[in-house]
């Protein structure tokens, strides 16, 4: 019996432990799960509440900023076009640069096309001032350069730009802008923006007035057209050049259709000129000698006259001198016709008798006597 109990004692008092060591294992892990779900929704707490008060702070930040920086913009605004109405280029293009460099993020794409359009301008006045517009040539000047791999950083590019533009070579300037632009699209996007424009302008409207490509001129006006709107010098050049090459696709064909074009476009570019060197003053010269004979051979004489003497005033020809003094003499008789000579009158013969005694006829006005008494 004994040792039947002694066994199932020692059982007990070792099961007892036990059982106190499970129910502290389930307190603590109570007490740690419960600990770890409150450091959890601690952080979820913490993380929706920053989600939802960070963005709206930056959002308050930036409206505060655009605020400050409204102000700001107007009023380097208003001071560069101040500047540039007394002649401060440079201060213009300083104030200008620090809009866009400082103030661009804060700034709508109508903002950002207005001051490029002033930079443009403002670029435009620069390289203008103190220059003559170069007068159309006869004489053709080709720049010659040949393109090389630039590799040269983004700043000594905008830089070297700059220097072009300012010495007034204008295929340089665009073929070192072209190479910056490869390098970095990004980079000072508005600036060269604006020596893009002027680049291209004055290089449009010297191809049209000193070189006589007109068609190249009028490419490069076109595409200085998508970066600003042309200045009405510019615009003018433009217009007299597809004039003339307009008047010159009627060459040949309708001579009146040319004197229509060139006589518009002669008396406002007498030296204006395309690929074949001839004037716009020699083709309404010549234009007006091929219509005066056309008009001639119709029989228009005076009207002939006309054109022939327009021809005549611009430059003498001794080929067409024999036909413009032909003209003018048809002309001259057409104005001054013949005076008609009446006809003059003849004595009717008197018919005589036979006998050769002539019979008296009576004439009109007069008595015919009548026999007398004799005595």
């Amino acid at each position: 019996m004994t040792e039947k109990e002694t066994p199932s004692v020692q059982p007990e008092k070792k099961a007892k432990p036990k059982r106190e060591k499970r129910e502290k294992k389930k307190f603590f892990s109570r007490r740690s799960s419960w600990f770890l779900m409150t450091i959890l929704l601690v952080i979820v707490i913490v993380l929706v509440g920053g989600g939802l008060g960070v963005p709206r702070g930056i959002n308050d930040r930036v409206q505060l900023a655009e605020t400050q920086a409204s102000p700001k913009i107007q009023a380097q605004l208003e001071s560069a076009r101040l500047d540039i109405e007394e002649g401060r280029y440079e201060v213009a293009l300083d104030r200008l640069d620090w809009i866009l460099e400082e103030m661009s993020p804060f700034m709508d794409e109508a903002q950002l096309k207005e001051v490029g359009d002033l930079y443009s301008q403002t670029l435009l006045l620069m390289a203008s001032y103190g220059t003559p517009t170069p007068q159309p040539s006869p004489t053709p000047t080709v720049p010659a350069y040949t393109p090389t791999p630039d590799l040269r950083g983004e700043e000594e590019l905008f830089l070297t730009a700059q220097q072009h533009i300012t010495a007034e070579e204008w295929d340089e300037a665009i073929q070192t802008l072209e190479a910056l632009r490869q390098k970095n699209i990004g980079y000072k996007t508005v600036q060269v923006d604006g020596m893009l424009y002027i680049a291209l302008r004055n290089r449009g409207v010297q191809k049209i007035l000193v070189e006589g490509e007109l068609e190249q001129g009028l490419y490069d006006l076109s595409l200085a057209e998508q970066f600003a709107p042309l200045d009405t010098s510019a615009e003018g050049f433009r217009t007299w050049a597809r004039m003339y090459l307009t008047g010159a696709s009627y060459w040949g064909v309708d001579w009146a259709q040319v004197l229509y074009y060139f006589g518009q476009v002669y008396p406002a570019l007498p030296n204006l000129r395309d690929g074949t060197n001839m004037t716009a003053t020699e083709r309404y010269r010549v234009a007006a000698i091929a219509y005066g004979s056309q008009l001639a051979d119709a029989g228009e004489f005076c009207q002939a006259q006309e054109y022939f003497d327009k021809a005549m005033g611009l430059g003498s020809d001794p080929q067409a001198q024999p036909t413009a003094q032909w003209v003018a003499d048809e002309c001259w008789k057409e104005q001054h016709p013949p005076t008609p000579i009446p006809p003059t009158a003849t004595p009717t013969p008197t018919p005589t008798p036979t006998g050769g005694v002539e019979v008296p006829t009576d004439q009109p006005g007069e008595e015919t006597p009548g026999p007398t008494d004799s005595p």
